[in-house]
């Protein structure tokens, strides 16, 4: 392993032990949300009903396990318990940032290992920087039924050895291009504003995954890496993922204007950043996302008590979830569009604010 590889895997090793302490507090803005349940649901709570498709695969929940690690031992471990529990709920599967083969093509082989271990769709993660060659590798080898491309500016400029060139739309469409399936761009923590989801649709790309402020925060993982300058005033930079959410609808109606304009295919939403429980899950869903990703609250409860903790923990949620689907009146994940919902005033003074900049064009 040569010294940059060295420098990576020891930073994700970082990233493991760092992410247990650099979690939000309990309140984020899903409580800002408040849904309107009917008392006449007129629904039946039965298992079926979280039941969705993911990229043309049906799974048992509209919710998945979204990208942590991998590449060193410590994270081929925590892989293959993921894998495992994927498999044991029927939910999907992202792997962590695989882009690390690059410089080590041996780490490859921990990545194949947990792979084996789920028949559920799994998720293959790279950053916008990743050569297509590489990515066709990652492919071939793990079957994904789509392909994650992280962008991650604000982790990159904290980051003791970051990048400083995000330079990235060129290299998402080449990428897309060589990978010949669906490909999903995400944050990494940060959220996303209008005008980028809006450029992202215009591009094609099948999905974005917001994955908002309000869950692990690598601005401060990054900043406790470093031994001098310190960074934690960017802490709360960017967009929760609930305001991540809505800037999702303001960009498809600037897409979709109610008159005249040629209009553009929305990218599926996917909900990540904070999402703490099925609730959560159930208000992306009402707030437009198709899916939500969960990978904070999993790993605490995988390194706190253990795989099989985690498993009942995801069955758990399924059946909570499939309940509450009915609870507030819809039969299926995809109807909880439809289901209504308030904000507090803090939150409605945000929407308010962006709908004026969305009007003007502006972010």
């Amino acid at each position: 392993m040569n010294e940059e590889a060295q420098s990576a895997a020891s930073r994700k090793r970082d990233h493991i032990v760092l992410a247990r302490y650099a979690r939000k507090p309990r309140r984020n803005d899903f409580d800002r949300i408040f849904l309107v349940r009917p008392a006449l649901p007129e629904t039946e709570a039965a298992l079926s009903n979280a039941e969705c498709d993911f990229f043309g695969f049906r799974v048992a929940a509209p919710f998945f396990i979204n990208a942590m690690t991998g590449g060193v031992e410590e994270g081929d471990r925590i892989n293959r318990s993921l894998c495992r529990a994927s498999e044991k709920n029927k939910i999907p599967m992202a792997f962590g940032s695989a882009s690390f083969v690059e410089r080590d093509p041996s780490a490859l082989k921990g990545f194949e290992e947990a792979r084996k271990l789920t028949n559920q769709p799994v998720l293959v993660n790279v950053n916008a920087d990743t050569s297509p060659k590489t990515v066709k590798t990652l492919i071939k080898a793990l079957d994904p039924i789509a392909l994650q491309i992280h962008v991650n500016a604000v982790q990159e400029l904290v980051m003791p050895e970051g990048s400083r060139k995000w330079k990235w739309k060129e290299k998402i469409a080449e990428i897309r291009q060589e990978a010949g399936i669906p490909v999903i761009v995400k944050e990494v923590g940060f959220g996303f504003d209008v005008s980028s989801i809006k450029t992202l649709a215009q591009m094609g790309v099948e999905a974005i995954d917001v994955s908002g402020r309000g869950g692990t925060n690598f601005c401060t993982i990054e900043n406790s890496r470093r031994e001098r300058g310190d960074f934690s005033y960017l802490s709360e930079c960017g967009f929760s993922t609930v305001q991540s959410l809505l800037n999702a609808r303001f960009a498809r109606q600037l897409l979709n204007p109610e008159e005249g304009g040629e209009k553009k295919a929305m990218p599926a939403i996917i909900s990540s950043g904070g999402i703490r429980n099925p609730l959560d899950v159930l208000k992306s869903l009402a707030l437009g996302a198709r899916w939500a990703g969960v990978s904070g609250r999993f790993l605490s409860t995988l390194l706190e008590r253990g795989e099989e903790a985690l498993q009942e923990e995801m069955a758990e949620w399924k059946e909570q979830l499939s309940g509450l689907i009915a609870l507030y009146g819809a039969s299926c994940p995809e109807e909880c569009a439809k289901t209504a919902w308030i904000c507090d005033a803090e939150l409605e003074s945000y929407v308010r604010q962006m709908a004026r900049l969305a009007g003007r064009g502006e972010n």
